[in-house]
């Protein structure tokens, strides 16, 4: 017996069915994948931050406190210790962040705005002049939520009348040639609000280059300087 002929047209109208599937499957896959990765691609809210209003917490508490160790110039690499206290209610959307400067202005930067204008992007948000380089959540210390880091605030005849928690957090940090500071944050990362700032931490070599790099002077990407010079392309 012969195989089954088939007109071009039936051909054609296979090929669609076939191809609408996978495309659907894959539509799923993307779906899945975009969860899943989030925090680990540009999409993060992390990375949506320099959109965001980061404004002061209402009523944070008078024991809050962020201090760091060591509390001495730091060198060109190394891993510092972040310790908040003095937290009533721990919440799993609390995060400590790394910002540079250390006089960093979180207001809203009409600058930004203007070069934003540059690239097409017409959203009306706010645009930042400086925003954390990076931050990870406070739970990420497994006795935060718990409460079991538990540190009493004020004493009455020997009983503890007022107690509060706490973390131990660990950043990895560099030279990156300018003051730092740590700062706690509440409300996650899509409606963040300061809560406190650590002391100022200053690099023992600040104008050492380490890295070499290039960077835009500004959205039109005409100009690109290094450490040493910049050039026209």
């Amino acid at each position: 017996m012969e195989p089954p002929k088939y007109s071009a047209p039936f051909l054609l109208f296979t090929s669609a069915i076939l191809v609408f599937g996978l495309s659907s499957s894959l539509h799923k896959a993307l779906e899945n994948s975009t969860a899943e990765f989030g925090n680990h691609t540009g999409i993060s809210d992390f990375r949506l931050l320099n959109r965001r209003s980061l404004i002061t917490c209402p009523n944070s508490g008078p024991y809050v406190r962020v201090k760091v160790s060591p509390i001495s110039q730091l060198s060109d690499e190394q891993y510092v210790t972040v310790s908040i206290t003095g937290v009533f209610n721990p919440s799993g959307s609390d995060w400590v962040a790394m910002i540079s400067p250390s006089h960093s202005d979180v207001s809203v930067c009409a600058r930004n705005a203007i070069l934003y204008l540059q690239t097409g992007d017409l959203s009306l948000l706010p645009l930042l002049c400086h925003y954390p380089v990076k931050a990870q959540y406070v739970s990420n210390d497994l006795d935060y939520i718990s409460c079991k880091k538990k540190e009493c605030m004020v004493y009455h005849r020997g009983r503890c009348l007022v107690a509060t928690c706490g973390a131990t957090l660990t950043f990895h940090v560099i030279n990156i040639r300018t003051d730092i500071e740590f700062v706690l944050f509440r409300g996650g990362f899509l409606t963040p609000c300061i809560v406190t700032r650590s002391r100022l931490i200053n690099f023992k070599n600040p104008k050492q280059p380490l890295y070499g790099h290039l960077s835009s002077v500004d959205s039109t990407g005409t100009t690109v300087c290094n450490h040493f010079h910049c050039a026209t392309l």
